[in-house]
Formats: structure tokens, sequence, C-alpha cells
């Protein structure tokens, strides 16, 4: 996993590596700019024909970071996550920095909120004392995870939509219409609670199950 010859490629500033989204030609592919001097580097350095996994990488770091952004996180998330899914073993906060070229604080901020969002978990090895990373592929915890996630976000706007209208009552000659549309709101949200809550009541065996009954 050691990235040989690195000083031979030019970086961006190591704080903000990936910046730019344009798509780039590369090869038969189309890849965004985002990982363009990662997949020069490793065919450069011909990874490609010593280690399938590099193969796949090439890929899956480019996807996992328009994830990432299409999802508003920025591209390191994606692309720490792309290079955590195909790893044989989990990765060190070192190895990460190895791997992708990423500073130490911008992977450990990063790597900070793949786990907030339940995308990787820490794993302690043992006789290493330092934390090492595994991407989550379990449905059902990733599940657990944006559920509480949501409904954290949920709780939050249904508090602001309480004082927002509290504070409009309290107004003189306060439109209907404004009243209707904090309504509104207020109603989307309480049916996405009542969705996240039918959807917490099952494993993801069993949801599977019981739409593809709904479907038949």
């Amino acid at each position: 996993m050691i990235i040989a010859g690195l000083s031979a490629i030019h970086w961006p500033s190591r704080s903000m590596p990936f910046i730019n989204h344009t798509p780039v030609s590369f090869g038969n592919y189309q890849t965004s700019e985002t990982c363009e001097k990662y997949l020069k580097f490793v065919v450069s350095s011909k990874m490609m024909d010593r280690d399938e996994s590099h193969i796949v990488k090439r890929y899956m770091v480019d996807a996992c970071g328009k994830g990432a952004s299409s999802c508003g996180c920025c591209d390191a998330v994606g692309v720490l996550r792309g290079t955590l899914f195909l790893a044989d073993e989990p990765l060190s906060m070192d190895q990460l920095v190895e791997d992708t070229g990423y500073s130490k604080s911008t992977v450990s901020s990063n790597m900070s909120t793949l786990e907030r969002l339940g995308m990787a978990k820490r794993v302690i090895i043992q006789g290493d004392k330092r934390y090492h990373y595994i991407p989550v592929t379990d449905p059902d915890s990733l599940k657990k995870d944006m559920i509480i996630n949501k409904r954290e976000e949920m709780q939050s706007i249904m508090v602001a939509l309480e004082k927002t209208e509290n504070d409009l009552r309290a107004c003189e000659n306060v439109s209907p219409a404004t009243l209707e549309r904090v309504e509104r709101v207020r109603r989307f949200y309480r049916q996405m609670d009542r969705l996240i809550d039918l959807i917490s009541r099952y494993n993801t065996e069993e949801l599977i199950e019981l739409l593809e009954r709904g479907k038949g």
C-alpha cells in the first residue's frame, strides 16, 4: 500500500487536495477531477498491473467522491470511503494518509464525518495501539445510523417550526398564508417521522420481503 514516487506528481495543496469536479477523460472512463491525480499515480506506477484491488479502486474512489459531493460532503469523505471499501484489511490513519495523499488533519476530520454518518467505524487490532478503520457494510447497521441522523435533523426542524409559529402568532395581523406554509412543512415532517418509524420496525430482509410482496 506504500505509495512510492509521490513527489513526482504535482499535487494540489495538502489541506484541500481535490476541489475541481470538472469531468476528465481518463482512458475509456469518464472521471471527475476529484480523483484524476490519484488515478494517474496508480496507472503511472503500474499498480494496476500488480494488484487487482487498484483496478476496482480506480472506479470506486471516483464514484464515492461523486456520491459524497452530491450529498453536500467534501470530496475527501468520498475518497476515503472508496479507499476503505476495497482494502483487504483495516486501515490506520497513517495508511489512509499514504493511500490518498491527504494531510493527516484532513483524514482525521473526514473520518470523523464518516463515523458520524455511520459509514465507517473504528476497530482495535491486537498489539497495535492505533485506531484502524473499516467501512460499514451491514445494511441494518447503516440503516440504524441513517435513521438516528435523520431523526435528529427532524427534531431540530420541528422545534424550529414550533418557535416560528409561536413568534408569528405573537405578531399583529399575521398572514394566514404564512401560517399555512409553516403548517405545510410541519405536516411533511410528521409524515416523514411516521415513515421512519415504520422502517425502523423491520430489518433489511423483512423490508425487502414486505415491499416485494406488496408489488405482487
